[in-house]
């Protein structure tokens, strides 16, 4: 119902429910849970939004409300974690609502003013501030959580109701500020960059402290296991290791720009052209 409120066409989510990986002589099948994609096209890859911090001074996190409903912890990741599931889950308020909230976040970021952006969904809050630092070596978060009108400091960071976490430059809030309220979404500022390398959180005068580079470890400890069952101890091990130490750079050969033309095709040809490409 929700997604024909949307007037969103879902084609299929039977496949996550038949999914099995091997390692070695051991099976382990899929959990017995549907998971549902939609797809959509982008209309300017210039201007998509990288989920990793800019460690620029003057800019700040907002919260973008795409639930307009209670904080909770039911079915979350946070109460998996402790064998609970709870029956207090996260609710959208209106299909209308999010679609006002999705539609606002569009023109923002068409506009220019998301520098970054995450969604907040599996793990909660805390989850989207790690992820969003994580990728970068230096700089962490100063989180103020007032703005939530809630003393459970634990079900702020861990509820799952939907939203996004954008940064912006300060110098923009207004222009920021007055999209949203166009557009009736719940907002409010979160936080702001800082140098030291943690994720300093104060919520109504308790404060607390994460240390982003341990948490990264933790983070991808699941992974290496995982790997070590399929390659091997020793390789998975020299990843392990590593994998912070190996930034992703492109060097693009000498000439390209990147366009159809450049190659004397078009967008919608119907034949081969022979080029190959590499993703």
């Amino acid at each position: 119902d929700f997604a024909c409120q949307l007037g969103i066409n879902i084609p299929t989510g039977k496949d996550s429910l038949s999914m099995t990986q091997k390692y070695g002589k051991k099976k382990v099948m899929a959990p017995g849970t549907v998971i549902i994609s939609a797809a959509a096209e982008v209309s300017d890859v210039r201007r998509v939004v990288s989920p990793v911090i800019q460690n620029k001074k003057g800019t700040s996190l907002i919260y973008i409300d795409f639930s307009n409903s209670p904080l909770s912890l039911g079915g979350s990741a946070f109460a998996q974690s402790l064998n609970y599931v709870g029956s207090d889950v996260p609710r959208i308020e209106s299909a209308e609502y999010f679609a006002a909230s999705f539609n606002a976040v569009q023109q923002l970021i068409n506009e220019g003013y998301a520098l970054s952006m995450h969604d907040i969904s599996a793990g909660g809050l805390v989850t989207t501030l790690l992820e969003m630092t994580f990728a970068n070596t230096k700089g962490g978060l100063s989180i103020n959580l007032d703005g939530f009108n809630e003393k459970d400091t634990v079900k702020v960071l861990f509820a799952e109701n939907s939203a996004v976490v954008m940064q912006v430059a300060n110098g923009k809030m207004k222009a920021v500020a007055s999209v949203l309220r166009k557009y009736g979404v719940r907002y409010f500022e979160i936080g702001e960059i800082q140098e030291e390398r943690t994720i300093e959180i104060e919520n109504h005068g308790n404060s607390y402290l994460l240390f982003i580079d341990y948490l990264r470890d933790l983070w991808f400890k699941t992974s290496y296991l995982l790997d070590r069952d399929q390659s091997g101890v020793a390789c998975a091990r020299k990843r392990f290791e590593n994998y912070k130490k190996q930034p992703i750079r492109y060097t693009m050969p000498k000439g390209f720009v990147g366009t159809l033309a450049s190659y004397g095709i078009k967008a919608n040809r119907r034949t081969p052209s022979g080029i190959k490409a590499a993703i």
